[in-house]
């Protein structure tokens, strides 16, 4: 029997699916979130930095031209609704690691794309006890960390409050695909769409590419000032008295829990930055839903055009979710082409 009629169901509650149903809210749209409550989940695990010059090679970041830009009022809308403090903008200190690097930056800090997210090059080390920074270091800008944990409790508090969540396992057998629409048990939907992950029991969306990626963080106690985040080899995020250390990368072990070698990798690159002592607070591990290409998947089904994706964004889901929340909505909404490197329709 019909029991209620929405324009989306939204299956995931992660960062992705947050985003998306925030952004499908502010259009007027009827939605409902179907979520199956895990502490093992990306989102959950996640250090939540954003940063807008990243790699070995220090390279802008994918579309960091038109994401980091925006970013700021975007959480600040969502720290606005849920009356929670979301993020916190803090600057990235690189040091250098040779002369070459110093002077190649001396030279790249004046380029037109950079000068948007560099603050200073440092020429001589900052003097934080401990760090490892003869050579001096960049000082970025738009960076930061978003409380990821308290951004998805919050945000599920308010769609249970508006009455728009569903905790449960979704149920892909219980779709009945009836002309343009879907019946999913009792519930009426023009579109579902999937945000949970590299889920291999979506009968749907399983033959994607994913390369999902394992990644460790510690929490240590190490006195160091909370000024910036520092990152070389592992970055050090300061939260509140003690700071996140990260991250790892294993795409073959997609263990929930921390291993043994990938919380010795951290502490043996660690030391290579921050030679003090420090206490291990905590230690955890997350699998990022990452792609084989590292771009997200976003799009509608090569067939069932009444289902979607908007999944896939790896380590990358701060920066990424609310600008290709807005692209997809628009998309569905007619206005504009999704973003063609992440447009799901490039694997089929």
């Amino acid at each position: 029997m019909l029991g209620r009629k929405v324009d989306f169901i939204i299956v995931g509650q992660g960062i992705a699916g947050s985003w998306l149903a925030h952004e499908l809210i502010k259009r007027g749209k009827e939605i409902l979130v179907v979520n199956y409550e895990t502490e093992n989940t990306s989102s959950n695990k996640a250090a939540g930095l954003f940063n807008p010059i990243t790699g070995k090679k220090m390279t802008k970041t994918w579309l960091a031209d038109q994401i980091f830009p925006a970013l700021e009022n975007q959480y600040q809308e969502l720290e606005t609704l849920l009356n929670k403090k979301l993020l916190h903008q803090i600057p990235i200190y690189r040091p250098f690691n040779t002369i070459g690097e110093k002077n190649e930056w001396e030279t790249k800090i004046e380029e037109p794309g950079y000068l948007n997210f560099v603050e200073k090059l440092e020429s001589e080390s900052i003097g934080f006890q401990h760090i490892q920074d003869e050579l001096g270091g960049i000082i970025l800008k738009k960076s930061g960390y978003v409380d990821m944990k308290l951004l998805i409790s919050s945000f599920r508090d308010f769609l249970v409050d508006k009455g728009l969540y569903r905790s449960e396992m979704f149920d892909y057998k219980a779709m009945e695909f009836v002309s343009e629409k879907i019946m999913y048990k009792e519930i009426e939907t023009s579109k579902v769409i999937f945000c949970e992950g590299p889920n291999k029991d979506n009968p749907f969306f399983n033959n994607l590419p994913f390369k999902p990626v394992r990644g460790e963080v510690m929490d240590i106690e190490c006195g160091l000032p909370e000024d910036y985040i520092i990152n070389r080899g592992v970055f050090m995020i300061p939260k509140n008295g003690f700071h996140t250390i990260g991250s790892t990368y294993d795409h073959k072990n997609l263990s929930f829990e921390p291993q043994p070698e990938g919380i010795s990798s951290i502490k043996q690159r660690l030391s290579k930055l921050f030679v003090g002592p420090y206490r291990i607070k905590d230690k955890r591990a997350g699998i990022r839903p990452a792609t084989f290409d590292r771009k997200p998947f976003i799009g509608l089904h090569q067939e069932r055009k009444t289902l979607g994706i908007f999944n896939g964004f790896g380590a990358k889901g701060v920066s990424l979710t609310p600008f290709f929340a807005t692209n997809f909505v628009d998309f569905l909404e007619g206005k504009t082409k999704i973003e063609t490197e992440a447009d799901v329709q490039r694997v089929y």
